[in-house]
């Protein structure tokens, strides 16, 4: 079973994090991403391995991992936040809803 659209309220804009250059950060193409945002305060562990504090997770359809890798740039009600860290939840037929949660600062 997959997360439902009619959960899929928001609509963020990302730009996925591509790599370093001389001069900094490359993104790539900014697009829209439907997702439930969930603006919560919370201490998660980054892809790094290091404690950090997240401000901000979203919800959306299941698969959507390696669009939003860790780096990415998430643009969500006027502000520009980080992707610390994007994880494919399947719930092997369990019943519950599969998903791609993306946490970030």
């Amino acid at each position: 079973m997959r997360i439902p659209t009619w959960a899929l309220v928001h609509t963020v804009t990302v730009r996925p994090y591509l790599g370093e250059s001389s001069v900094g950060p490359v993104y790539g193409a900014a697009f829209p991403l439907q997702c439930m945002a969930q603006g919560k305060r919370r201490m998660v562990r980054a892809g790094d391995g290091a404690e950090t504090l997240s401000s901000l997770t979203l919800f959306t359809a299941p698969g959507k991992a390696a669009t939003v890798p860790p780096g990415s740039e998430v643009d969500w009600q006027g502000d520009t936040t980080r992707v610390l860290d994007a994880t494919d939840h399947d719930s092997g037929g369990l019943g519950a809803p599969d998903h791609t949660e993306v946490v970030c600062e």
